[in-house]
This record gives structure tokens, sequence and C-alpha cells, in this order.
């Protein structure tokens, strides 16, 4: 019966959509997920995008790409993809909609998306293939500061994924939920091994407070490929802690709050920082962010 009744509501929700210039508040389609393929635009671009009554595709079916999931993180995203022609991990992926964003944004880019989670892991293989995307690797190792078995928690054995599918055993973790044992491999080794040759110019980390310890594992490659990363940030000690990696080697930051569409510029110091912040960042070169080009791109935000 409850499953009959999510049904109805997502049918009745696609409807809406389809039919209706307007937009559902949050609040109502949250309970309109259904399951099934959607396709939305980028400019010009039409991609396809697999619901499974996940928090993520639904805001982008019910809100738009650059809605309420991230919409200025992918949004930045998005425009910074267009700008760079050498290798991009995703770190993290989910089910893939930043590799796909930014597969869409350039074709000439070599995107790795990286998801330990076995169910996220086929989603996303199933959202590469449906795009045909041939630019987009998959890999269902997750990037470390170490290779080989690593205890993952927060895996829900019903099939489903609770937040935070993690590495960290941090205070966070569910109590309830499952571990599951999967492959690492050394965010340094995999660069060394299989990219030596080729500039890392962008990633995404959102490795549920593992970022530090991955950051630190490869900021030497990072460094001399000037990397430009994107990066999910939890806690207020663990922004301390990254801006003292980034701070010896020039780097800027730039705090995106989703929620309020804003951009914070709070440049290579971590004193003073409001405590209204989103939790995405964007930690860049200073050259890179001094250039015309990317002057103009934060220009539109």
């Amino acid at each position: 019966m409850k499953e009959a009744v999510r049904d109805l509501l997502g049918a009745i929700g696609r409807v809406i959509n389809f039919l209706f210039p307007f937009r559902l508040p949050q609040r109502i389609y949250r309970h309109m997920g259904f399951k099934g393929t959607f396709v939305f635009k980028i400019e010009k671009n039409k991609l396809r995008f697999m619901n499974t009554r996940d928090e993520i595709s639904n805001d982008i079916f019910y809100s738009g790409i650059f809605g309420n999931f991230e919409g200025e993180t992918l949004r930045l995203w998005y425009e910074i993809s267009k700008e760079v022609n050498g290798l991009v991990l995703d770190a993290g992926a989910f089910s893939g909609i930043y590799s796909l964003v930014a597969a869409s944004a350039n074709k000439q880019s070599s995107i790795v998306a990286f998801e330990p989670h076995p169910n996220n892991f086929d989603l996303l293989c199933k959202n590469i293939q449906i795009n045909e995307f041939s630019n987009i690797t998959s890999d269902n190792r997750a990037i470390s500061n170490k290779t080989g078995k690593v205890v993952f928690y927060n895996y829900s054995e019903d099939g489903d994924n609770p937040p935070g599918f993690t590495l960290i055993n941090h205070r966070y973790v569910e109590t309830e939920s499952s571990s599951i044992s999967c492959a690492t491999i050394s965010f340094k080794e995999y660069l060394e091994s299989n990219h030596k040759e080729q500039i890392l110019s962008l990633a995404k980390l959102d490795i549920e407070r593992a970022e530090f310890i991955i950051l630190r594992d490869g900021i030497e490659r990072i460094q001399t490929d000037q990397t430009i990363i994107f990066c999910e940030i939890l806690d207020r000690d663990s922004i301390f802690k990254i801006f003292g990696l980034f701070n010896k080697i020039d780097y800027v930051f730039i705090n995106i709050h989703d929620k309020k569409k804003r951009l914070i510029h709070t440049g290579t110091s971590a004193e003073d920082l409001s405590e209204d912040l989103g939790k995405n960042w964007v930690i860049l070169p200073k050259q890179i962010m001094e250039s015309t080009k990317f002057k103009d791109i934060f220009l539109k935000f």
C-alpha cells in the first residue's frame, strides 16, 4: 500500500512538472519521488538521468540542474569545466551528476568517476551509459591515502545508502548502519600509475570527512599541475587543516553558499571566517584566480 501511494504521488508530480511552468516547493515535491529516467537541459545539451527517489535526482527533476541540489556549486563547476582540457577526477561520484555536467561542458576532457558503494556504482554506470558519454570512465574503488581494502561505514544492507557513506569512523556515523569492505587506491599512487604525463586540471571531492587525508596524499601533484579543487568540508576543524595545507602553495579559497546562492571570497586566511558558510569550497591557485578568463567566470556569480 505504501509503495502504491508513493508511485501515485510520483506520477502526479511528473504530470504537474510537465504541464505547468511553476516549480513545486521542495517541502511538497520531496514526497513525489519516482523511479524512472528523465531529461534535463544545460544550455543546448540534453542529459538523461535516473531517478531512484533519492534526494539528488528528485531535486534536479523538480527544481532544475542548477536548482536546490548544490545549484551554485554545479553552475560554477560547469563554467570551470568548459575551460579545462586535462584530467578531471570525481571522487565520491554517487550517481554521477558532477561527471555528467563536466562531460556535457567539455567533450575534450577526460573524466574519471570514483564510487565505492556498490549500489551507487551501478547507478553511476547506468547514467553514463544512457548518455553515451565516451569521455567518462567509472571506477568502483575509493580514492584514499592508501591502496588496499578499507572498512566503510554508514552502509545499509537493504540497498539504501544512508547519508555519509565513509571510510572515516567519525562521531556522526549512524549506530544502526552496517559496514562493508571496499577497494581503495592512494590518490598519489593512482595519478603516478595511470596519469603520470597528464595534467590533473580539476577534481571534485565529496568523500564525507576524508577530504583532508586525501588532499594531503596528493598535494605535491596538485601543486605541480595547479589543479582546481571542488571540495565538500563538513567540519570547521577540517577547514583550518585544509587551509593550512594549501596556504603553503599559494592557493585561495572561495566558499559556495548554495542555499543563499552566493560566493564568499575568503582568500588565503581562515581567520575571522563567518559562521554562515556553505559546505562546498573551490580551492584554486591564486595565479589562475587572477587570470582574466577566471575573473570573467566569477563575475557571473
